[in-house]
């Protein structure tokens, strides 16, 4: 099958990716500002990020193996025409009850889009060489997306108000589209199916886990609602693995898991989510609760980190290519976790320079391991199962990115001594970033067999 030119494959999969990042940048930052509009309360404002990331992390897997049988071209048609219906939906939104809903929405859309761009992507860069200085491209691009993010969502929710934050996606989205008349269709994996049993109790337990850990701040740890969720968590997680063990057609093929390669790559991407999207959210609060900074200044205030965090992927795919990805990991959870240690001395009246180093840090070290752990992910798999793999490993990331802002930005509403002890468990999970890197990455004396995924 001819393949899509290169340079095409990377301009559509990077543009399909930011929309994906753009939403949840532009949405962290006007928080405050839908929170007044809606009257929501902190706990609902968590649903509004949480509603788009729980569901992307609970589809991505199911996307995954329909982007392996479909292609990649079919999914993100789909999925990009999907995203649109759902920002024009989230615009329009009269209550903080339908903006969740129109979240839900755009979360399924987006885990269509993130592993058929990056299967898209795989397909076109057959070389390992040059697929992981693309994926350094993909990353950087898309990255600068999401640190356009706040400044767009800034300047807009200053200027015309947050429902424009959800209306910018719109053009992008029919961008991504016309894009996508000019791209071959990639190789159809027909024998993989969907595993409808695995989806189900993985959405229960997922979301059951995260209703626990966002109404516990209100409800209290010891509430019947609250230890009631936990249970159904628990079944419902440990069905999960029966049905994926025993399963024909698994969502997440648990052989995969075996590869300690790709294993250290998951855990990783969920704790380099776990600490920067919950330093985002808490952050985002911190500078307009706190410091009493516009929606504006606030994104202002973000785009040192996010855009270093962009230029930093290009350079950690280079290194990527040359020395593999065991050092990018370890020496970007090193940088990341001292960037959150700086951010430890923030205060009310903190010099703006000194919470910046915290932030360029963590941005520089966020960069380097997201494309590092990405390129270790694809190529622990064989071919066919890029999909399946891609999608494993976001799936893994963006439940990070839920847990990051339940657990996290629940502290936030303790003040300055509950973000400081929200940004001391970032610091220890980065910290485990930078030893799975060490260890998890490194070469064995016997080649590890290549993973078979049915």
């Amino acid at each position: 099958m001819t393949r899509t030119r290169p340079a095409l494959a990377l301009a559509v999969a990077a543009l399909a990716y930011a929309l994906v990042l753009l939403d949840t940048s532009l949405v962290t930052i006007g928080v405050t500002d839908i929170r007044d509009d809606l009257h929501a309360s902190v706990t609902q404002l968590q649903w509004v990020v949480n509603g788009y990331t729980l569901v992307l992390a609970s589809l991505l897997l199911s996307a995954g193996a329909l982007t392996d049988r479909l292609g990649a071209r079919r999914m993100l048609i789909a999925a990009t025409s999907l995203f649109a219906v759902g920002a024009a939906a989230a615009a329009l939104a009269p209550s903080v009850g339908t903006l969740i809903a129109a979240q839900v929405l755009l979360g399924t859309a987006a885990a269509g889009l993130v592993p058929a761009s990056l299967a898209l992507l795989t397909h076109s860069y057959p070389d390992p060489i040059h697929r992981a200085r693309a994926l350094g491209i993909w990353a950087a691009i898309s990255a600068t997306s999401f640190a356009a993010g706040p400044v767009i969502g800034g300047l807009l929710v200053d200027t015309a108000g947050w429902r424009l934050m959800f209306a910018v996606n719109l053009p992008f989205a029919l961008a991504v589209l016309a894009l996508l008349t000019r791209v071959r269709e990639t190789p159809r994996a027909r024998s993989r199916g969907v595993d409808l049993p695995g989806q189900a109790t993985a959405i229960v337990a997922l979301g059951a886990l995260t209703f626990a850990i966002i109404e516990s701040r209100s409800l209290g740890w010891s509430s019947v609602d609250v230890l009631a969720a936990l249970a159904v968590a628990l079944v419902a997680g440990s069905a999960f693995l029966r049905i994926e063990r025993r399963g024909r057609a698994p969502m997440l093929p648990l052989a995969m898991l075996r590869s300690r390669r790709f294993a250290s790559a998951a855990t990783a991407g969920l704790l380099i989510n776990f600490a920067v999207f919950g330093q985002f959210f808490l952050f985002s609060l911190y500078f307009e609760d706190i410091r009493s900074l516009s929606a504006l200044q606030t994104g202002l205030a973000f785009l040192p980190q996010l855009l270093l965090l962009a230029v930093a992927s290009v350079p950690a795919g280079r290194m990527v290519g040359r020395v593999g990805p065991r050092l990018p990991i370890a020496l970007g959870g090193t940088l990341a976790a001292l960037g959150t240690a700086v951010l430890l001395t923030a205060q009310p009246d903190t010099p703006y320079l000194q919470i910046m180093v915290g932030l360029l840090l963590l941005g520089a070290g966020a960069g380097g391991v997201i494309t590092a752990v990405t390129a270790a992910a694809v190529s622990s798999v064989p071919s066919p199962q890029v999909g399946i793999a891609s999608a494993t490993l976001n799936a893994s990331r963006q439940m990070g990115g839920v847990l990051g802002v339940a657990v996290l930005g629940g502290m936030a509403g303790s003040g300055i001594g509950g973000t400081h002890t929200a940004l001391l468990i970032a610091t220890l999970a980065l910290a485990a970033v930078a030893l799975l890197g060490a260890a998890g990455m490194a070469p064995r004396r016997r080649a590890e067999p290549a993973t078979q995924v049915a």
